[in-house]
């Protein structure tokens, strides 16, 4: 049996005129007085509103490598169950370019790689089997921006440090019924300027969740999916973070163990910052 499906994951949210429907939405948490969440959430709305109305013209090399396992890879045993696996891998290596100037955003590939075989191909498909991806330099955005921090509520877990960077851990989960392109996970927020350094989304709220759970049921023993999607923002130019890492490990529990599915790295490296202009400043 095939487990193949397309993780689709979409960060960017609705950036332009996203303040206009603030007054329709549910009301803002009640914190006590002592509660460091408020001043976070503040601080942190402010980072995305510089971050969305940024003018950036970056260029850098994007490399990702997916692999599907079939059947499903045993994993946390030392019994693997044996027999044959057929490994499906798919190797791609860009120049990726993001160009946003106004209400304008604009992405462009060229294909240098394709399963380490060179190509030279410009204005290139993002050429994954398993998921998509799209402006990901502004997922924390989606979580903690001006517009969408009504639509959350929020959790305060503590300090937590992140590449040696002490930060505070927040999470946000839907204030109620999920709306459509609502994101929900977990932030890592850097304490000293409250910048969003790390991301590690909901599987929840994934697009296509459905076909998460059609996977976990084709799998039988009441298996239930693990499915774990983390950024990592540590690079830095203006104040502003990019990406340097997404990691997506599509792993299911069952009463047979733990299994993962399939399994993507994509990393960027070698940035090129031709334009990072903010004009919000705190």
């Amino acid at each position: 049996m095939g487990f193949l499906f397309s993780l689709l994951i979409f960060l960017c949210l609705p950036l332009v005129g996203a303040a206009r429907d603030l007054t329709q939405s549910v009301g803002p948490q009640n914190f006590p007085a002592s509660d460091p969440l408020p001043r976070i959430l503040e601080k942190t709305k402010e980072y995305c509103r510089r971050l969305g109305t940024a003018s950036l013209n970056f260029v850098c090399r994007e490399t990702i490598d997916e692999r599907q396992f079939n059947p499903p890879l045993r994993i946390f045993s030392s019994i693997d169950g044996g027999g044959h696996r057929h490994v499906t891998s798919v190797s791609l290596e860009y120049d990726y370019q993001l160009i946003r100037s106004g209400g304008a955003i604009e992405e462009k590939r060229i294909l240098l790689k394709e399963n380490r075989q060179a190509r030279n191909e410009p204005n290139a498909d993002l050429k994954t089997q398993l998921y998509k991806h799209k402006y990901l330099v502004f997922g924390p955005v989606g979580l903690l921006g001006e517009y969408w921090q009504p639509r959350h509520s929020y959790s305060y877990l503590g300090e937590d440090e992140v590449n040696k960077e002490k930060a505070f851990l927040v999470e946000a989960g839907p204030s109620g019924p999920p709306e459509p392109n609502l994101l929900y996970g977990k932030v890592w927020v850097r304490q000293k300027d409250f910048a969003i350094i790390k991301i590690e989304w909901d599987q929840r709220s994934l697009g296509n969740y459905d076909k998460v759970l059609m996977t976990a049921r084709a799998l039988g023993h009441e298996a239930e999916p693990r499915v774990s999607i983390i950024g990592l923002y540590s690079v830095e130019k203006n104040g502003i973070r990019f990406l340097d890492r997404l990691t997506i490990r599509e792993d299911y529990d069952s009463k047979r163990g733990t299994f993962r599915v399939s399994e993507t790295t994509v990393l960027y490296k070698d940035y090129r910052f031709f334009v990072v202009e903010t004009e919000v400043r705190y």
